[in-house]
């Protein structure tokens, strides 16, 4: 049996949707899903489908629609809340993450249940996809050594809106300058694209976007 090129194309459309589902970053999996819902809809229109156009049509347009609510209006959709300590949700969410916090912020556990420590959240709506943990070296001067966002939202670009160009974190909570401490080689390279450079003491500022 021969196989059509409209067919081949119907088929790979519905590999490319199928294939959406398995990504665990949202960002990722709503661009596949976008590409996978358009290409259906244009096969869709080919062979006369047009229930199928007008469904994967709209689809498209849905992860249209939450895409930009993610990477284009963060303050509206993303939020930090400071957190009183002691709280027993840090210590559960440190603990819950600590595998993967060792491998990016391998000095951050040792110090972090010290009294000057602060912890912020990082919330969609209610609900927490991140922490940032710091403390003040100087006055108004507070220093960020912990950046830590759940695998789902890495791509949602929330370190530019916390810490980069965004600047919610300094405006928020009315610090006279926000500097970085870099915990390993994933951080460095997190905090450059973001904007930071290095300075003396290993300290990180921020210098603007990056061309």
């Amino acid at each position: 049996m021969q196989i059509s090129g409209v067919e081949v194309f119907g088929y790979c459309a519905s590999a490319l949707i199928a294939f959406s589902l398995t990504r665990s970053s949202i960002v990722k999996l709503r661009w596949y899903n976008l590409f996978g819902a358009s290409s259906f809809c244009i096969y869709g229109i080919i062979i006369n489908a047009y229930p199928v156009a007008i469904l994967n049509g709209f689809i498209a347009m849905t992860n249209i629609f939450f895409l930009s609510r993610l990477l284009l209006n963060t303050q509206q959709h993303f939020n930090i809340l400071k957190v009183a300590r002691p709280s027993n949700y840090v210590d559960f969410f440190l603990d819950y993450h600590q595998k993967e916090i060792k491998q990016l912020f391998p000095r951050f556990m040792r110090g972090a249940m010290n009294d000057n420590r602060e912890y912020f959240f990082l919330t969609e709506h209610t609900e927490v996809i991140g922490m940032l943990s710091g403390y003040m070296s100087e006055v108004d001067v507070f220093v960020v050594d912990f950046d830590f966002v759940i695998p789902a939202y890495r791509d949602c670009r929330l370190g530019h809106f916390t810490l980069g160009h965004g600047q919610e974190l300094h405006k928020k909570f009315g610090f006279k300058q926000v500097i970085a401490l870099a915990d390993s080689y994933e951080h460095e390279h997190y905090l450059t694209n973001i904007g930071f450079t290095p300075k003396k003491n290993g300290r990180w500022t921020y210098d603007g976007p990056r061309n």
